[in-house]
C-alpha cells in the first residue's frame, strides 16, 4: 500500500484535466498502484459531473466549436487501467514504453545509474524518464530549475528521513534545496521521473555533471 501520494490539489486538477502530459502519466501511474487515491479521483468525477448539471444553460460563445476542436486534437490524458502483467510496468506507463522492462534499452549515466527517456513532448520544459539505480547506489545530490515528481515502480530510495517504496510519490517541496536518494539495499531501485528544467547537481563535480545529465 502507498504510504506517499499526491496532494488533493494535483488529484483535483489531474481529474479536470488540466495537468501536462508528463505529469498526468506520473498521477495515472500512481493510481493503478494506490486504491485509496483512486476512490479519491473516482468522487471529484462525480463531484464535478454533479456541479456541471445544476449548471444554468448558457449561450455558446462565436469561436466556442473552433475550440473545441482544438481540444480533441490535444493528446488523450492518461488514465489508470486495471492492474498490468508486467511485474513493474503499470498501465498506462507500458504503453509509453512500448516493451517490457526486461527489454528496455538502459543508457548508462554512472556507476549504477541508468535512464530511460520516454518519448512525450515537453521541449525544453519537462524532461521525463524511467531510471533504474543499483542496490545501495546514491543519486549525486542535486537540486532543480522547477518542480520534480518520483514514482518508484521496483525497490525503494531514502531521500533524508523519508523512504519511498512501490506506488509512492515524492514530490520535492523546494526544488532548490538538494537532496541526495539513496537506493535501499535490497536490490534495484526503477523509478518514473519527470523533472522540470535542469537538473542542477552539487559538489566539485556538479557544474560537470549537470552539463552532461541536465
Amino acid at each position: 500500500m502507498s504510504r506517499h501520494h499526491p496532494s488533493p490539489e494535483t488529484l483535483m486538477c489531474y481529474a479536470a484535466g488540466s495537468l501536462p502530459e508528463p505529469h498526468s502519466l506520473v498521477i495515472a501511474t500512481h493510481l493503478s498502484l494506490c486504491a485509496a487515491c483512486r476512490a479519491d479521483t473516482a468522487e471529484m468525477d462525480a463531484l464535478g459531473g454533479a456541479m456541471l448539471e445544476d449548471l444554468s444553460p448558457t449561450l455558446m460563445e462565436p469561436d466556442a466549436r473552433d475550440r473545441l476542436l482544438e481540444r480533441l486534437e490535444e493528446p488523450e490524458v492518461p488514465r489508470p487501467a486495471p492492474p498490468p502483467s508486467d511485474p513493474v510496468l503499470p498501465s498506462p506507463l507500458r504503453a509509453y514504453v512500448g516493451r517490457g522492462i526486461d527489454a528496455i534499452a538502459w543508457k548508462k549515466l554512472g556507476r549504477g545509474i541508468e535512464e530511460f527517456r520516454l518519448p512525450i513532448p515537453g521541449g525544453d520544459t519537462y524532461t521525463t524518464r524511467l531510471i533504474r539505480i543499483a542496490a545501495g547506489r546514491d543519486v549525486p545530490s542535486h537540486s532543480h530549475d522547477g518542480d520534480e515528481l518520483t514514482l518508484v515502480l521496483a525497490g525503494g530510495f531514502t531521500d533524508g528521513d523519508q523512504n519511498y517504496r512501490r506506488g509512492d510519490l515524492a514530490a520535492d517541496a523546494d526544488p532548490a534545496v538538494p537532496h541526495r536518494p539513496v537506493a535501499d539495499a535490497d536490490g534495484a531501485c526503477i523509478c518514473l521521473i519527470v523533472t522540470e528544467g535542469k537538473l542542477r547537481f552539487s559538489g566539485p563535480l556538479g557544474p560537470l555533471l549537470t552539463y552532461f545529465r541536465g
